[in-house]
């Protein structure tokens, strides 16, 4: 049996919540605001009515007193009493929406008065005795009548022959009547204006929803469109904003370029690896055909064909091996395995093994800062260096010379070689670094060149936080140089 779905913000639409956020949020500030408002006037008019009621009795009380009414309880009644009120100016002005009740001192009613017009209205006829407090001092009270709030204040009547004896009491009784439909209509305004500020508020918090949340479902289009039909589709903001998703557009699109780029480049990885392997397999094709039909029986044939094979098959081997180099170096960790290493040590050691290689060249070193040091792992700065000095020597042409530099620029150590052969023209001088890229592909299979040296070096670079470019001029000469992060070294303090 299935249990029925019950409401739950967590099932719902991002829309819905924010527009449910947004509206119970102005809706709570609206209520809360009005609420205070409601308290504030029934606490203002409460408490001036509170005077109105506190003075009505005080001069009711003093009235009496003027009379000698309060020689003793006898003297105390409605025949007494009656024409003592109405004669009394102030006490009529006073009782203009009030009821102005007598006691005895046992409580019980001697008479009750109100203005004449009011002689006919419920509150007038109504019997206050049930509030009456037999207690000397003055008392408030503020009791729900037939569901309207009233407010009573109780003074005794005192002997005035001794100022301490009580004979009876008087009731002023303040029906509220303005009060009580001042506070109803402002509560039927606030109900209606709390419906119209429910309704508006949640048009504005769908509204504020629809437009926070436009670039988010285009967002989530063209995450669509990207993934039916490619990489090439960017979000358009009609408007640029500086806020969260103005930045969370410009994030994605940046984001999807580089995904592009880094699609377009696998593609063209595998395109030319393909083409880089397919020549020495057809090499090697054609020669395994020639020694199938008559090669056999031929030495020379045989020879030959052995022999092309065998280069071809080492070929193939140096490019898988650089590929490989090629794929470690695009996963080097920065935090893993690095060493602090003397740049310096390292150059001078790949300039005297390149001597030793290369006897005809001539490798020339300057260093205008000596015990530079930067954070990166042994065997990989020797390779890079080996890879760019490797480059120098295959198209120096016939000038047999090599340059080396080492030097430090603020905290960036730079290493640059440099040889006098053809050059590179402009417009295939940033393409270097590209993957299978060769700038003379004729020569570059004669000197044995796959055209991943300078890749698998700008990988490995990278990695490290440095930098690489070159730079050159048509049958001039070429530089490489790199940039690497300087570390400086702590002395060893002596013990």
């Amino acid at each position: 049996m299935t249990t029925p779905n019950t409401f739950s913000l967590k099932s719902r639409s991002l829309k819905f919540k924010w527009t449910f956020g947004a509206s119970a949020a102005i809706f709570l500030t609206f209520f809360l605001f009005s609420f205070a408002i409601y308290q504030g006037i029934g606490s203002m008019l409460l408490d001036e009515k509170n005077d109105t009621v506190k003075s009505a009795a005080l001069v009711s009380s003093q009235v009496i007193y003027s009379a000698n009414l309060t020689v003793d309880s006898s003297s105390l009644t409605a025949a007494s009493i009656g024409p003592i009120v109405r004669q009394s100016i102030d006490l009529s002005q006073r009782l203009e929406d009030q009821v102005l009740a007598f006691y005895d001192k046992d409580g019980k009613l001697i008479s009750q008065y109100t203005a004449e017009q009011n002689n006919v209205k419920p509150y007038a006829k109504y019997d206050y005795s049930s509030y009456l407090v037999k207690q000397p001092a003055p008392t408030f009270s503020k009791p729900k009548i037939n569901g309207q709030q009233v407010v009573i204040y109780q003074v005794p009547i005192v002997d005035s022959n001794d100022n301490a004896s009580i004979i009876g009491y008087i009731q002023v009784i303040n029906p509220m009547t303005s009060y009580n439909s001042i506070m109803g209509k402002l509560l039927a305004t606030m109900f209606l204006l709390g419906a119209v500020a429910l309704f508006i508020s949640g048009m504005l918090g769908y509204l504020l929803a629809q437009n926070f949340l436009n670039p988010l479902t285009k967002m989530a289009k063209t995450m669509n469109d990207i993934r039916d039909n490619g990489f090439q589709k960017r979000i358009e903001p009609t408007v640029i904003t500086k806020d969260e998703i103005g930045e969370l557009t410009l994030v994605f699109n940046d984001m999807m370029a580089q995904i592009e780029r880094s699609f377009e480049q696998q593609k063209q990885f595998v395109e030319d690896a393909s083409h880089e392997l397919r020549t020495p397999v057809q090499i090697m094709e054609g020669h395994l055909k020639l020694l199938n039909r008559w090669g056999k029986d031929d030495p020379a044939v045989l020879d030959e064909s052995l022999n092309a094979s065998l280069t071809e098959l080492e070929r193939m081997k140096k490019l898988v091996q650089e590929m490989l180099d090629l794929s470690r170096a695009e996963q080097i960790s920065q935090t893993k395995e690095l060493q602090l290493v003397c740049v310096n040590d390292v150059l001078e050691q790949v300039r005297r093994n390149f001597e030793v290689m290369h006897e005809d060249f001539t490798f020339t070193l300057k260093e205008d800062d000596k015990d530079l040091h930067a954070l990166i792992q042994h065997n990989h700065l020797e390779q890079i260096l080996i890879i760019i000095s490797d480059n120098a020597v295959k198209y120096s042409g016939d000038s047999k010379q090599i340059e080396m530099y080492i030097g430090k620029d603020q905290d960036k150590i730079n290493v640059s070689v440099k040889d006098y052969g053809v050059g590179i023209s402009k417009d295939e001088i940033d393409k270097v670094f590209n993957r299978f890229y060769r700038v003379d592909k004729a020569r570059s299979r004669e000197v044995g060149g796959n055209g991943l040296g300078l890749a698998i070096a700008k990988e490995l670079v990278s990695g490290y936080l440095g930098s690489i470019q070159a730079q050159s001029e048509d049958s001039v000469a070429t530089t490489i140089t790199i940039t690497l992060p300087l570390i400086e070294k702590k002395e060893e303090s002596a013990e």
